[in-house]
């Protein structure tokens, strides 16, 4: 009878103890999991102003193009509808010379694009990117 009442408490400790800890390994979790996605789409917006750029770069390039250029990759990464504002310096791509820079910048609420929108798990209100290169020419 002792045996079976010893038994029966060990089975309430791992019970309480389970309870105790389920909720933290949860947070931990679904904390990971939000993070891993910020970090995808940080990744994908990056990679949007790094072709915004490449496109705005090349010597027979105007603003259209850089544009459609950053569209399309955002697109791709199924960030079309997010909201995303495309900022490009100078604003006519097709005024500096060869060898001179030009930045193609990208911001996107995070607010659009989150994955869980856990309350517990800090996040930055903006993912920016901004990617600057030298333009080319004869």
């Amino acid at each position: 009878m002792a045996y079976m009442n010893k038994r029966l408490h060990r089975r309430g400790i791992a019970t309480i103890e389970m309870a105790l800890v389920m909720p933290l390994l949860l947070i931990l979790t679904f904390g990971l999991i939000e993070y891993g996605w910020l970090f995808l789409k940080s990744q994908q917006v990056t990679n949007a102003a790094r072709q915004g750029a490449r496109i705005a770069a090349r010597p027979d390039a105007d603003n259209s193009l850089a544009l459609a250029s950053v569209a399309s990759a955002m697109d791709n990464a199924g960030l079309a509808g997010s909201g995303y504002a495309v900022t490009l310096s100078p604003g006519d791509v097709t005024s500096p010379l060869s060898g001179q820079f030009l930045t193609v910048s990208v911001n996107v609420d995070y607010e659009n694009i989150r994955l869980l929108g856990l309350p517990f798990v800090p996040m930055p209100s903006t993912i920016a990117a901004s990617t600057t290169m030298a333009k080319e020419g004869p």
